[in-house]
């Protein structure tokens, strides 16, 4: 199925906006400081420094979520956000035109900038934030299912009120459901009234949300309602754009396969690991202070090791040794067994609860990426224990090791510390998505993320 059509369009204007807002800026403030022929010259002779400054502000943006189609631009804390936002790019970008002399343009062009950009920004998301409400942004929906599946997708649509997308009504089989109301939104009948449902309603968009196999009659009429014009999506698409997260319930074997052989293999197999271990390695040495700061922190405040090490299992079930810096007492798992830590865990010595909090003790898997067992970005790797266990439990856990584990990830940027099958169920969905989709791009965004973890200790 392909990619649901009105968030992607939303997208394409905020970001193009932006872009054209930071251009505006850029070319006002040169006229503003230095005349029109002088300004427009200034802009010509200075291309670099101002490709800088758009691109800082669009990775600041990314790195503060503020490209989530869903957010109400209009609203003061969003608004005070894109403001805060703003004002930590042309600091960022300051520094950069300290670092690299080249690039600094005049103060009064530069202040100019800054006070423009912030302006016209927080004017045009207040603006976007109107656009996308009219009927051209908007479409009206028919979920086939109301089951499972057809609440669940119902459920991320209300709570994505800037998504775009109306549900008019359920279209299901079981005559039990017909002429009842789910969660507000009324079944209109079996598969034979869909034509006149979407004449009636409007309707512009077909969510397929069955997780049986699905009647011959149906699928013809759904392959009509495609010829004429009608968009026909399967739940696990719509679900996917709308969190993040692959609903590994309404999925089967099938589909996990087309995913899989679909993929391209060029950036996951011959890119990815050799950008790796450059950073790493880079990082590593650039870390070497930090490292034998915390070292001694450990040493001289509790007994035992310095660093932890484990086995943990690895892509295509190839075990490894993980190293991190120890955060528990010496021996933590000697009476417990393996176990999850937990919340105010008494194991956890002081300067390990400071080192999860900023995720330092995560720093010597540096030295994992840089031998091949991890990379930067993917599934955390666990204890053979603990997959076993899941495997058991959960479907399509093992294909978390169909690549190789991060040092972070999706489902460590988007979800909080796992502690229960539910919670772990949760994070595959985060996982899955990545595995589906894993680019260059996607590691950039889960690497700000990261980053944005550690600088305000989100981490446990």
């Amino acid at each position: 199925m392909k990619f649901y059509y009105p968030v992607s369009k939303r997208k394409i204007l905020l970001v193009a906006g932006d872009l054209f807002i930071v251009s505006l800026a850029i070319v006002l403030s040169a006229i503003v400081r230095l005349g029109i022929d002088g300004g427009l010259n200034y802009v010509k002779g200075n291309p670099m420094s101002f490709a800088v400054s758009g691109i800082v502000l669009i990775a600041t943006f990314s790195f503060a979520e503020l490209y989530d189609i869903r957010k109400d631009y209009k609203s003061i804390g969003i608004i005070l956000s894109i403001i805060f936002a703003t004002a930590m790019a042309f600091v960022v970008t300051t520094f950069i035109f300290y670092i690299n002399w080249s690039l600094r343009i005049g103060r009064g062009v530069f202040l100019i900038n800054g006070a423009l950009v912030i302006f016209l920004i927080a004017g045009w998301r207040m603006l976007y934030s109107y656009i996308i409400e009219q009927p051209l942004f908007n479409r009206r929906a028919l979920i086939i299912g109301a089951g499972w599946a057809g609440k669940t997708v119902l459920e991320e649509i209300n709570k994505a009120k800037k998504a775009g997308i109306t549900v008019a009504g359920f279209i299901d089989d079981d005559p039990e459901k017909s002429g009842k109301r789910i969660s507000g939104i009324p079944v209109l009948g079996d598969r034979s009234v869909i034509n006149d449902a979407i004449r009636q309603h409007t309707i512009d968009s077909i969510i397929s949300a069955i997780t049986h196999e699905k009647h011959a009659d149906l699928i013809k009429k759904l392959i009509h309602c495609s010829w004429n014009g009608v968009e026909v999506i399967d739940m696990p698409s719509i679900y996917e754009q709308l969190t993040g997260k692959i609903p590994f319930k309404h999925i089967n074997d099938m589909w996990m396969l087309h995913v899989v052989i679909s993929k391209p293999k060029a950036y996951g197999k011959f890119i990815k690991p050799v950008l790796e271990t450059i950073i790493s390695s880079i990082l590593f040495i650039l870390l070497i202070p930090v490292i034998a700061v915390l070292s001694v922190l450990i040493k001289t405040t509790s007994e035992g090791s310095i660093f932890y090490t484990q086995e943990r299992m690895g892509k295509d079930t190839r075990k490894f040794t993980i190293i991190k810096f120890r955060t528990m007492i010496h021996n933590a798992e000697s009476q417990t067994g393996a176990v999850y830590a937990a919340d105010n865990d008494h194991r956890i010595t002081k300067v390990g609860k400071f080192l999860r909090k900023w995720r330092l003790d995560e720093i010597p898997q540096l030295l994992n990426v840089v031998k091949g067992d991890m990379s930067l970005v993917g599934p955390r790797p666990e204890r053979e224990i603990f997959i076993k266990e899941f495997e058991e439990k959960i479907p399509f856990y093992s294909q978390r090791l169909a690549v190789k584990p991060g040092l972070s990830g999706w489902a460590q940027v988007k979800y909080p510390y796992a502690s229960t099958i539910e919670q772990t169920e949760e994070k595959l969905q985060y996982d899955l998505y990545y595995i589906k989709n894993m680019s260059f791009l996607l590691d950039i965004v889960i690497l700000l993320k990261t980053m944005r973890v550690m600088l305000f200790g989100m981490g446990k």
